[in-house]
């Protein structure tokens, strides 16, 4: 009973998801984001070269969906005031959907909350940086019910691993291989020279990764930063009691 009671939740909660992103990574998707004459598809490589080539500008980079509850706050709170603090004679945007499976609700996004910016999204074929794409969802739904608790892999689909953080290290390589973007919104900060700004983020564990500085976490214009230094953020251990809550 209680294999059946989860199976049953699984498949309520896939049916709740399906409106936005689990009926989203299938080729059918991937072909009318394609036509969408808004978006621009771009691949990691291309990215890089567009980036680089601009040695005037400030740049910020933002790796986004358009269904990431944290990445539709940052749309209404964050990026329009740091975008604001700056012209565009300083600073150039890019928001780049990172999966082809949602980039079709870009314009929507940028719509309600009043940003004026090119869009793009990475299509790119390589294997490091392959998303993930079945024929049907159903294909997908079907497999998580009945094989609950299995990788991807297991479970007959493909992504590539680590996805996120090879696009980072891609787009802007730095001296030490970047460890901590582990989801969206990531944004990279780079200054006219291609410096990135760079934070050592500590967890509540000691565990250490060394990460692009999230604008989220800055108070300054993103022209009065130190790209040359790499902060350090540090968050508080948790205090766990004997019967197991933790704060």
């Amino acid at each position: 009973m209680k294999r059946i009671s989860l199976k049953l939740a699984l498949l309520t909660m896939t049916l709740m998801l399906s409106g936005c992103m689990m009926q989203k990574p299938t080729v059918k998707n991937y072909q009318k984001v394609s036509r969408m004459d808004n978006l621009t598809p771009v691949t990691v490589e291309q990215l890089r070269l567009m980036i680089a080539a601009d040695t005037t500008h400030y740049k910020v980079v933002v790796l986004t969906s358009s269904c990431c509850g944290p990445c539709l706050m940052s749309m209404r709170d964050v990026y329009p005031r740091k975008m604001a603090e700056c012209d565009t004679s300083q600073v150039r945007w890019y928001f780049v959907e990172t999966d082809y499976s949602t980039a079709q609700y870009m314009d929507k996004v940028f719509k309600a909350y009043n940003i004026d910016s090119p869009r793009y999204w990475i299509d790119d074929t390589l294997p490091q940086y392959r998303p993930l794409m079945v024929k049907n969802m159903w294909t997908v739904v079907w497999n998580m019910i009945w094989n609950y608790g299995k990788s991807f892999e297991e479970l007959g689909l493909e992504e590539a691993d680590g996805r996120l953080n090879n696009i980072v290290n891609a787009i802007a390589p730095q001296h030490q291989t970047i460890t901590g973007p582990n989801g969206t919104p990531t944004t990279l900060m780079l200054d006219p020279k291609g410096r990135m700004k760079c934070t050592y983020v500590i967890d509540g564990s000691g565990n250490t990764t060394f990460e692009p500085t999230d604008i989220r976490d800055i108070t300054v214009p993103v022209t009065e930063l130190d790209y040359a230094k790499v902060d350090t953020l540090r968050y508080a251990p948790k205090i766990c009691t004997p019967d197991g809550k933790c704060d």
